[in-house]
């Protein structure tokens, strides 16, 4: 079995390429940036435990290439399946949708995610394992030791600010849908303008928190139908703020072009 600090090495790396491989991958689709993943850093953790996985199950059928992707297939659809199981019930929202794929299992895999991982596990354990491992097992064991502490403190560290984030950004969507009710039955108008007043330092509040989230899983949805109508008119809001922001920085251009053109003159 091998040591806790080498699979923690191993962890960082895979989560790495995991996280570069999907930004690649959502990028390409979108044709521009995509930072994706649940945590803050450059790094998706599913892929680095999926990785352990394989290392430590699918070596012993290393002579058999078609086992190797069958298994590494279905041990990658249980643990993105039991991931999106358990963020749902912790947070009552879904990092991430399947439903619009032909085959799918209640929108928590598909079939043509789970072909990829079984393709990314041929690569694991036939191309990426036989270079890295050697690597990893040579360096000095008192770098090998702090490295794996240095990947628990981080993880961990970054785990524990993404959930108090996303749950704030809960709490945030809950208030927001609360505030709507208010409004919506509200007579005075005064007391609307207040309340809507109310609901923008909310939201700005819940955009410092959560556009990392909203950005990272475009297919971001919720449980709760009222949180998932709150969800949707978070979204509009933030499509109105980029639609500004872009509107603001196509104006500053041109009036610098007009002042430049002015100082030639």
């Amino acid at each position: 079995m091998p040591s806790f600090d080498f699979l923690a090495v191993n962890f960082l790396i895979y989560a790495v390429i995991g996280y570069l491989s999907e930004v690649l991958y959502c990028s390409l689709g979108k044709r521009r940036f995509v930072n994706r993943g649940f945590l803050y850093g450059p790094y998706c953790p599913i892929y680095g435990f999926g990785a352990l996985m394989i290392i430590i199950f699918l070596k012993p059928f290393k002579n058999n290439f078609v086992i190797v992707f069958i298994l590494g297939l279905i041990l990658a659809s249980i643990l993105e399946y039991f991931t999106s199981w358990a963020l749902e019930k912790l947070f009552s929202i879904k990092l991430w949708d399947y439903s619009r794929y032909k085959v799918n299992i209640n929108g928590r895999v598909c079939l043509l995610n789970s072909t990829l991982f079984g393709l990314m596990g041929l690569v694991g354990v036939y191309v990426i394992d036989p270079f890295l491992s050697p690597i990893i097992m040579d360096l000095d064991p008192q770098l090998l030791h702090f490295l794996g502490v240095f990947v628990v403190f981080i993880f961990t560290l970054d785990t524990t600010v993404s959930v108090i984030h996303l749950k704030s950004f809960q709490r945030s969507l809950i208030l927001l849908r609360e505030k709507a009710e208010d409004i919506k039955n509200m007579d005075s108008a005064e007391r609307k303008a207040m309340l809507l007043e109310e609901r923008d330092r909310i939201r700005n509040y819940a955009f410092l928190k959560a556009r990392h989230f909203i950005s990272a899983n475009p297919s971001l949805n919720a449980r709760s139908a009222e949180i998932k109508l709150e969800l949707d008119a978070f979204r509009d809001y933030l499509d109105q703020r980029a639609k500004i922001r872009r509107e603001y920085k196509s104006a500053l251009k041109e009036n610098r072009e007009n002042y430049k053109k002015s100082r030639t003159r």
